[in-house]
């Protein structure tokens, strides 16, 4: 058993602490656990009422909201009014059990009896990683206990050294709010190996400033200290499905093609005015920022941001590809993109950003950028500008980086206590 409060207990089982959600009766009986997907839950009876129950053990987002269900059938129980995002899937597709075969691969690079289990499932890119960034916590801290991750395939290649073992699951993250019976039964499998089983806590918003993101990538981040002697390097992050809107007329267009099923055949005027921002952009941070070299990637079509521009952007993810757009974002001084899951990366890789943030996204600011830096130099590198900001606006952020770093860096990381 351990004491630590970031060790939840799984096997033996600790059901310390649950109550029945039907009549409130601690106690409670554990049966096992459940594995569907990007829940887990553990299996109870209620010595008082009789009702068999599941409930989610407190890891990834149910730290905050816990949901039950009572078994056979429901109903539901959401004691802290959780959002339906985590909770109608959820029910849904417990009442609906996807039964289709999943292919889940173990590789073991060693064989341990007391191990600790972080699912990082989820149907989001951008959950997943944060999942898998509190990897490093129990590697560090919990030497003794071994880690076992389960990941996407499409994650395999950002698993740190270290790990007792990797079950990969070949499941698309589109299906990963499904109930799968087929992850279950492969868990249910693995269980038994273990004298002591831990669940890892998952945790949705990890603390960043710690992390060494080259544990995951094998690339070495930009150092701060060579921040004036590198040459001036920008790197664009965009997306054909989330893009930089010239104004709110645009942005309705594009919902108005939405709605019609019509993005397919005029979407294709957005992602080029997208583009004639971004290079509008490049030409006044050239004017601006002399010698700067520009690298853009992102899932799209490459070209028409002029030869001297690397563009990496591909319709095709491979490794290969993966780790060419890391080594870009190491060796930017500034990355730049609009809000979501995919500024996690660039922003773990590089020293700053200007991150275009989009109204609608106000309650998630700063939820996809990897804060490196624990002190004011946050505040000075990491810059957000209004969802319809100018190429003007964007590129003097960026400038504003370059020209006033090394006030900024003297003021706060010089012209201190040592040790302070």
């Amino acid at each position: 058993m351990s004491s630590s409060p970031f060790l939840v207990q799984l096997k033996p089982p600790a059901p310390e602490g649950v109550v029945c959600p039907a009549c409130g009766q601690g106690g409670v009986t554990p049966v096992g656990s459940v594995w569907p997907g990007i829940h887990v839950m553990g299996r109870y009876a209620c010595p008082g009422c009789g009702k068999d129950f599941l409930r989610d053990f407190p890891v990834g987002f149910a730290v905050d909201h816990p949901m039950a269900i009572g078994l056979p059938d429901g109903p539901l129980y959401n004691p802290t009014n959780g959002p339906g995002w985590i909770h109608v899937p959820l029910f849904e597709s417990f009442r609906a059990p996807n039964q289709e075969p999943v292919k889940v691969e173990r590789i073991v690079h060693r064989e341990c009896r007391r191990v600790v289990i972080l699912n990082t499932l989820d149907y989001l890119y951008g959950h997943v990683l944060l999942k898998l960034y509190n990897a490093p916590y129990y590697l560090d801290n919990h030497p003794d206990v071994g880690l076992v991750l389960l990941v996407p395939r499409m994650f395999q290649w950002l698993v740190p050294d270290g790990v007792a073992e990797v079950w990969v699951v070949d499941q698309p993250l589109s299906k990963a709010q499904r109930w799968s019976t087929a992850i279950d039964a492969f868990v249910q499998e693995q269980l038994p190996r273990f004298d002591e089983a831990f669940l890892g806590m998952g945790f949705a918003h990890p603390e960043f400033s710690g992390l060494n993101i080259e544990r995951f990538s094998g690339v070495a981040p930009f150092p701060m200290e060579a921040f004036t002697t590198r040459p001036p390097h920008v790197t664009f992050v965009v997306r054909e499905d989330r893009l930089w809107f010239p104004g709110p007329v645009a942005k309705f267009l594009y919902k108005v093609w939405g709605k019609l099923g019509l993005r397919g055949t005029v979407g294709w005027y957005h992602v080029h005015a997208q583009d004639r921002l971004v290079k509008r952009t490049m030409e006044r941070v050239r004017r601006l920022v002399p010698g700067v070299r520009f690298s853009v990637v992102g899932l799209g079509e490459p070209g028409g941001l002029g030869a001297d521009v690397e563009d990496l952007r591909t319709k095709r993810m491979n490794k290969e590809t993966e780790l060419a757009w890391c080594r870009a974002y190491a060796r930017s001084h500034v990355v730049v993109g609009v809000h979501g899951s995919n500024m996690l990366l660039p922003t773990a890789h590089a020293a700053g950003c200007v991150e275009i943030l989009p109204y609608d996204r106000y309650g998630n600011m700063v939820q996809d950028i990897s804060v490196r830096w624990s002190d004011r130099m946050q505040l000075f590198l990491y810059r957000f500008v209004d969802e319809f900001a100018s190429p003007r606006a964007v590129a003097r952020h960026v400038h504003g980086i370059f020209a006033d770093f090394q006030v900024y860096f003297r003021d706060n990381r010089t012209n201190i206590f040592s040790g302070q």
